[in-house]
């Protein structure tokens, strides 16, 4: 009973594991994709200039066109442009053409303009307006490279008004049939020249074994046809509907990738691979990509004027920006526990300052001992070599240990100005640095309160303001050095053969190579820890002291030890 309700509660929970498995290993293994495909949506007004730069051109080829049939393939070179990208314009162009056909009786040219017409009216929502215009005309009349194309007109026309009626279940149904009859007239006059051919075949035999022809001629066609035309994103769209039929997420995401790119790239505003896109991310928990998606989805359905995918994206838009809002009150609050966290290490260095500060207190007063007993020192060893002429030895062995205590004396007070300088050097970089993050969470608090999220995205992606700190780091470090030891540039050139003196350029006070001596002639020899003040590796920080020290006219052996002797410090 027992091993048998086991089994049954692993039955259940096995399936949801695997597929909770399955969709993380299919966004790791497109991770590099997703990134690509950011980047293509951070370069959409690149594509933009280009295509209206395309346009442009052609626009410009109006002044050169000598008769009618010109005209009229002028008028159609625009509309292509537009078909996808600017609904109104496209149809302007259209409706040019439909006029010049009716104006000299070509019957094809009307129809395969009204079929145009036909296609950016179901586009952009228009059903009703695109059922009449493609009304009149008869499958009989047009040739045979046309009537693939009129079928598969009116098999997207009825899938959208099935789309528009799914309240309406007995008039979704008769929609429905209408669009698998005209599916059914596709797969009957498309030849395996055209792409509908194999659109049709993919959604007649999705889920069985015939799918294979299928996918084989879409993975031809994602080989041959450019990545960034609307061919290429519709071949690919198929390709993840195949793959999402055989239960395989990561070709299916991948792919799904591929056509949404080159829907950027094509500048299409009847995008539907990036909306499917956003809503499995949004599924999996990758909120602020989905949300990113969602929005650009967003702009080019109202600048398309595209009521169906306005409609159908209402309801996840506003679910993607409910979770956007919860992810972000989230972050600002963990921003706010950060400051606080901030805060309290504030008030521990400050508790740290005063404990180095009694300290340093105490130091101070011993060295004036020390400086008292070596004076008292000085006048006893006086006494006695004028009245111990024998001990003269000994006096000379208290006159040396006299002067290395006075070294010792002048190092230590060296090192306690030195200490007291950096000290609160450290403390005002601190001060200014927590001014300025309290100033940054303003600044991002009041752009999330009135919901600019690109601008506190452009803040936040800039690398810019690190580097400018790093900057006036460098800068600080080397005055307060070289208001330590102002002689340092000049006794450091004198280490150095007359060629290979240091020259520094206008507005410089220290380069890379002064600096990692100055970091050495403050006592910090270790390699590694040089390159992490300076942000750079240790191999570099390794071969500039290398090749400063074969340019020194000391012995090498002898030049970090002279570095550490330099200047003398301004007290």
């Amino acid at each position: 009973m027992k091993s048998g309700l086991f089994i049954l509660i692993v039955c259940l929970l096995f399936p949801a594991y695997v597929c909770a498995d399955t969709s993380k290993h299919a966004l790791e293994e497109n991770r590099k994709l997703l990134h690509s495909l950011d980047s293509l949506l951070e370069q959409q007004d690149l594509f933009v200039r280009v295509k209206e730069k395309r346009i442009k051109q052609l626009k410009m080829q109006y002044s050169r066109v000598k008769d009618v049939k010109e005209l009229y393939a002028m008028n159609r070179m625009v509309y292509l442009e537009y078909r996808v990208y600017d609904a109104d314009s496209a149809l302007h162009y259209i409706n040019k053409n439909i006029q010049l056909a009716q104006q000299t009786n070509n019957r094809t040219w009307e129809v395969v303009s009204l079929l145009e017409q036909s296609f950016v009216l179901t586009s952009s929502g228009l059903l009703t307006e695109a059922l009449k215009a493609v009304s009149d005309i008869q499958p009989e009349e047009l040739p045979q490279n046309l009537r693939s194309e009129y079928f598969g007109r009116l098999c997207t026309l009825y899938s959208r008004l099935r789309d528009y009626s799914s309240e309406n279940s007995q008039l979704s149904e008769h929609y429905n049939n209408l669009q698998k009859a005209f599916r059914d007239s596709v797969y009957l006059t498309a030849t395996p020249d055209e792409l509908r051919y194999w659109n049709c075949r993919a959604w007649l035999y999705m889920g069985t074994p015939e799918i294979e022809p299928v996918k084989q001629a879409f993975e031809e066609n994602k080989q041959t046809l450019s990545n960034d035309s609307r061919k290429y994103s519709i071949a690919t769209y198929n390709l993840s509907a195949i793959y999402r039929s055989e239960n395989n997420e990561s070709k299916y995401l991948e792919n799904l990738i591929l056509s949404a790119m080159a829907d950027i790239r094509s500048v299409n505003g009847d995008i539907g691979s990036l909306q499917e896109i956003a809503e499995y991310l949004f599924k999996h928990g990758e909120i602020d990509r989905a949300y990113n998606y969602i929005l650009y989805c967003s702009q080019k359905a109202m600048l398309f004027h595209n009521r169906v995918r306005i409609v159908k994206m209402s309801h996840l838009q506003n679910q993607i920006y409910k979770a956007y809002q919860e992810q972000s009150r989230t972050q600002q609050k963990r921003l706010q526990a950060s400051l606080i966290a901030v805060s309290f290490l504030f008030l521990v260095l400050i508790g740290a300052f005063l404990f180095i500060r009694k300290q340093m207190r105490r130091l101070k007063e011993a060295n004036l001992k020390l400086d008292s007993t070596n004076q008292k020192l000085s006048v006893n060893m006086d006494a006695l070599s004028t009245a111990h002429q024998r001990l003269e030895e000994v006096n000379i062995q208290l006159k040396d240990l006299n002067t290395q205590l006075q070294e010792v004396n002048d190092q230590l007070r060296e090192s306690n100005y030195v200490k007291e300088e950096y000290i609160g050097y450290v403390f005002n970089i601190c001060s200014t640095y927590i001014s300025k993050l309290e100033e940054f969470r303003k600044n991002i608090n009041r752009k999330l309160k009135v919901g600019q999220i690109e601008d506190v995205k452009a803040m936040t992606d800039s690398s810019a303001t690190a580097s400018n700190e790093l900057k006036e780091f460098y800068q600080n470090f080397d005055t307060i050095f070289l208001h330590l030891y102002p002689d340092f540039v000049g006794d450091f050139n004198a280490l150095l053969l007359p060629e290979e003196r240091i020259e520094l350029k206008e507005g410089e006070l220290l380069n890379t190579e002064l600096r990692i001596h100055a970091l050495i002639r403050l006592g910090i020899t270790d390699s590694v820890k040089i390159a992490d003040f300076l942000h750079c590796s240790a191999q570099t920080v390794y071969n500039n002291r290398l090749r400063t020290r074969n340019k020194s006219i000391i012995p090498k052996e002898d030049f970090i030890n002279a570095v550490k002797k330099l200047g003398k410090y301004k007290a």
